[in-house]
């Protein structure tokens, strides 16, 4: 009988998921074919008008288009501005609301609007809260909660990446990699299934072509040593701009948080100014999938695209920080593809003989792995946006320089770093903004070294009533830690006790600035599911241990985030 429930429940979990990939396809198709037709529709319009006509025009028609789209995002759902992919993960880690039916259709026409208007956004983020919102209402529709709803909001949100790139393995990897940020059997047994589902629509429409197909590729030389130094240096410079770019994105942010006009005018701001760059310069309209493709065709000069790799750098965070519905995806990937031939060509001009459409292919992925900090999902979406797996070495090689660099400049995963900004203001909110974390964390914390032996800490763990140990080096910084399901798990293993700590230690502990306010650091336990947290000081030496318990409000919790 058991046997029979638990089969009956596996297939129920099938069809739920099935479902959701099909819904998911469906309206995700439809949104990129509304944009490109609306696109195309814009452009075929604009290239009768005379160039006069067309300097006052344009702006004006994206001018309106911002305003609609300002009003229905800021007016109707807020939850709808911006990417989607933060407020995705808001409703998966459990802090917010849930996700409304109404935003779907508000994101559908807030989205159209927008980037078929041609404002510089991508269609993958409002894809990803479109998906989502296709994995709530089945959800709702088979009465499911909890865990399962869950999984099926992770499974509709990767199916519409899918979807989308028709890169069903990108879209799985990215919903554990930085959807989820976290490994479950289920998840994933959903994921796939409504994944394979959602591409299955999506190429019975589309074809099966991956979205940049590259002839040229199939028969070129093999990649040599001198020219993997190209591509290291390439991961440098692309983590670099990468960097800046996400930095970009939150000085627009200051700046229009600053600007005092109501919310919803704001998007018709950027789209004037879109509107008059995209008269003299309409490469940088629209998500830029049309010009990818025209730059693996070489139909640009070198000095084009380092004035459109400029221009674009700049008009994409201006248009995302408006509140516009619209991701950076897409955008990313134009700008890494761009950057990548430029760096190309300056090494073919130094003697170093590069392909300029395979290092234009290797940069697309380094700039993504460099601004989203989602190496993996950088990895596979190249092989899968382009149909090519001929150059591994380069493209693995140059994405984990651009994730490393992107790391020892501190910049965090831009997704993760949005959420902070895509809540809403509430009572509680602000007050845990304006508490520190130095005023409620404990300061006196039981600490080991580095030479601490295994066998020491279970007594230890006993002195102090957190779950963690923070490990500190000579100099008081702290270089580690350990938890009491990790040092319990090593010695039931009967592995030697006589080890030092530093051999079995987290190298890289979760740790919160001892200036940060409350709410930061209540968003840092909750995305990485722990009870404390090390606090540290600006030099990293160990400052104390900050507990959920040891925050205001914790009653309310699940209503501060969202």
């Amino acid at each position: 009988m058991l046997l029979k429930i638990t089969k009956l429940s596996k297939l129920g979990i099938i069809i739920e998921a099935i479902l959701v990939g099909i819904l998911s396809g469906i309206i995700v198709i439809l949104f990129n074919w509304c944009i490109s037709s609306l696109f195309s529709f814009n452009q075929s319009f604009l290239s009768q008008i005379p160039l006069p006509a067309k300097i006052f025009v344009f702006p004006i028609i994206t001018c309106l288009a911002g305003l609609i789209v300002g009003i229905l995002v800021f007016k109707v759902a807020p939850e709808t501005k911006g990417s989607g992919i933060p407020f995705v993960k808001l409703a998966l880690m459990r802090l917010g609301k849930r996700i409304r039916i109404r935003s779907m259709f508000i994101k559908f026409a807030a989205g159209v609007i927008g980037i078929g208007s041609g404002f510089s956004l991508g269609r993958e983020g409002p894809s990803v809260q479109l998906g989502a919102g296709c994995g709530a209402v089945i959800s709702r529709l088979f009465k499911k909660n909890g865990t399962k709803q869950h999984n099926l909001i992770t499974a509709g949100a990767a199916s519409a990446i899918g979807a989308t790139f028709n890169a069903p393995v990108a879209g799985t990897i990215f919903a554990v990699e930085e959807l989820t940020r976290k490994f479950s059997v289920s998840t994933l047994f959903t994921v796939l299934i409504a994944t394979v589902s959602a591409v299955t629509v999506s190429r019975h429409f589309v074809g099966e072509n991956p979205s940049f197909f590259i002839p040229e590729l199939q028969n070129l030389p093999k990649i040599s040593l001198e020219s993997l130094v190209v591509f290291i240096v390439l991961g440098i410079i692309v983590g670099v701009f990468g960097v800046l770019f996400a930095k970009t994105i939150f000085l627009n942010q200051k700046v229009f948080d600053k600007i005092k006009v109501p919310n919803y005018i704001k998007p018709a701001i950027a789209g004037f100014v879109i509107g008059i760059v995209g008269v003299f310069l309409p490469y940088v309209l629209g998500s830029g999938n049309i010009f990818i493709s025209q730059l693996f065709q070489y139909k640009f000069t070198l000095s084009l695209i380092a004035i459109i790799f400029a221009v674009k750098f700049l008009v994409t965070p201006l248009c995302f920080s408006s509140g516009a519905a619209g991701g950076i995806f897409f955008p990313v990937l134009m700008l890494g593809s761009f950057l990548g031939y430029i760096v190309g060509s300056i090494s073919n001009v130094i003697g170093i003989e590069i392909n300029l459409v395979t290092i234009s292919i290797v940069g697309m992925g380094a700039f993504l792995a460099a601004v989203a900090r989602t190496p993996i999902t950088a990895i596979v979406m190249v092989f899968e946006l382009t149909g090519d797996y001929h150059h591994i070495l380069p493209v693995m090689l140059s994405i984990a320089v651009a994730d490393l660099v992107a790391q020892l400049f501190g910049h965090e995963p831009i997704y993760s770093t949005l959420i902070l900004k895509q809540s809403q203001n509430t009572k509680e909110k602000e007050t845990l903004c304006e508490l520190k974390v130095v005023d409620a964390m404990d300061k006196n914390v039981v600490n080991v070294t580095l030479k601490t032996k295994i066998s020491e800490i279970p007594n230890l763990m006993k002195q102090t009533k957190y779950n963690v140990l923070p490990i500190l080096n000579d100099n008081n910084v702290v270089a580690g830690s350990i938890s009491k399901a990790e040092i319990d798990d090593y010695i039931f293993s009967n592995k030697n006790t006589d080890d030092s700590i530093e051999n079995i230690m987290n190298p890289e502990p979760v740790t919160v600035n001892q200036k940060e306010n409350l709410y930061k650091a209540l968003f840092v336990l909750h995305t990485n599911e722990i009870l404390d947290v090390i606090v540290v000081d600006d030099t990293n030496k160990l400052a104390g241990i900050l507990c959920r318990k040891q925050i205001v409000f914790e009653d309310r919790f699940s209503d501060i985030i969202v």
